[in-house]
């Protein structure tokens, strides 16, 4: 291929990608047919060079640096291997609360694009602007157009899953906006590395991490009395208050979210199981049944946020069986609810970057369920007199 055929080909990535960019930004459908009926005949003249540009390259697989003036042209072939495994910290369990963090790890859909943003440092120049990047027969692949001045590479970061809200802040950092959709897609980023802007090919090995938090939950009976043990099956569970909406600020070892106001009451089941006894013997709440795997376990994202007692917290839904206490036998009750908060319970009160939380919801039916006896007796009538004596006998 030679110098004219690789200019054509970045001045054609260049004009279509102003196309797309002034379409986008046409009021109505008047507008953008407008926009393509005055673009036709050049876009015309511009695929039959590509067409001649493609043609004699079809035996060469990577882009050469192009120079143009003062400017240096790079075409980059970014390749990330197909199913990148996420990773995450592991936090030991802590013996005074009642919430595992666990290991975690995830890979990325096939059909989900990741984002892509470059920045020349040196310049101050963002050249890489929020570029989807999808996978095809196993790899994800795109050409990067940049133009570089005064430095041979950038530094660039990913993110998933893909979004149209990204801006750039005069600091040097970024803001993701991820909604729920999003968030319920379990959200990574990578850290910044280095890009070189002067070789022909470049493979980019992309490392993501969580950023939220996978929630899920567990539950047994703690009942301490053995004579109400084994009688409680639970209906239905609602964690109230999780944060579904949320903006990232990616800033190195400083990124961090920004909780929106958008929060859910989420489900987590529906059923009617019977709660065993004992932490050894606590049961993973699934959709509609209790598990001891893990892999059963209902769990959805969240925004890390601080966790307080009148907004985070869940609601139980549970039935008693009839039993005998004492010698005296006590009917059964349906629906009966307990509230049980999250505040307390993790460390600071605050879910730690991109970890995976088990609650353990130990459940007492000497605390919810109990019997009260009343000792009613009336008393005789009190006279009483409270006032000032008048006295009327003056003569």
């Amino acid at each position: 291929m030679n110098n004219f055929n690789r200019i054509i080909q970045v001045h054609l990535f260049s004009y279509m990608r102003s196309v797309i960019i002034r379409i986008s930004l046409g009021k109505n459908k008047r507008d953008t047919m407008q926009i393509l009926k005055r673009t036709s005949i050049l876009s015309t003249t511009f695929v039959s060079l590509l067409m001649i540009t493609v043609s004699s390259c079809s035996s060469e697989n990577s882009f050469e640096v192009i120079k143009e003036g003062t400017e240096t042209h790079t075409v980059f072939n970014i390749v990330v291997s197909k199913n990148t495994k996420t990773k995450s910290r592991t936090k030991a369990k802590d013996s005074k609360t009642t919430a595992d963090t666990e290991k975690s790890h995830a890979t990325l859909d096939s059909n989900i694009a990741f984002g892509f943003i470059g920045k020349d440092n040196a310049a101050d120049k963002v050249e890489v602007e929020n570029l989807p990047v999808y996978e095809n027969k196993g790899v994800r692949s795109a050409d990067v157009i940049t133009s570089l001045n005064s430095d041979d590479k950038i530094q660039v970061s990913a993110y998933y899953p893909y979004v149209k809200e990204v801006t750039h802040q005069i600091d040097g950092t970024h803001v993701i906006e991820f909604g729920k959709d999003e968030i319920q897609q379990g959200p990574l980023v990578t850290n910044t590395i280095s890009m070189n802007c002067s070789v022909e090919h470049e493979i980019v090995n992309l490392e993501f991490h969580h950023i939220a938090n996978q929630i899920g939950f567990k539950v047994c009976d703690i009942t301490e009395d053995e004579q109400l043990r084994g009688y409680m099956h639970v209906r239905k569970v609602i964690v109230h208050g999780m944060a579904s909406e949320g903006v990232f600020v990616v800033d190195g070892e400083n990124s961090h979210w920004v909780p929106q106001a958008e929060c859910d009451s989420v489900v987590i089941f529906e059923g009617s199981d019977a709660v065993r006894y004992g932490l050894d013997n606590a049961r993973f709440i699934g959709k509609s049944s209790l598990s001891t795997n893990s892999a059963d376990a209902t769990r959805f994202y969240v925004v890390p946020e601080l966790l307080r007692a009148d907004k985070h917290y869940v609601e139980v839904i549970f039935d008693v069986d009839g039993f005998v206490y004492d010698g005296t036998r006590y009917r059964g009750v349906t629906e009966k609810k307990q509230i049980i908060p999250l505040e307390g319970v993790v460390p600071d009160d605050f879910f730690e970057l991109g970890l995976q939380y088990t609650f353990i919801l130990g459940m007492n039916l000497g605390t919810v369920y109990r019997t009260i006896e009343f000792s009613a007796l009336v008393d005789n009538w009190e006279n009483r007199f409270d006032g000032r004596v008048l006295d009327y006998d003056n003569e």
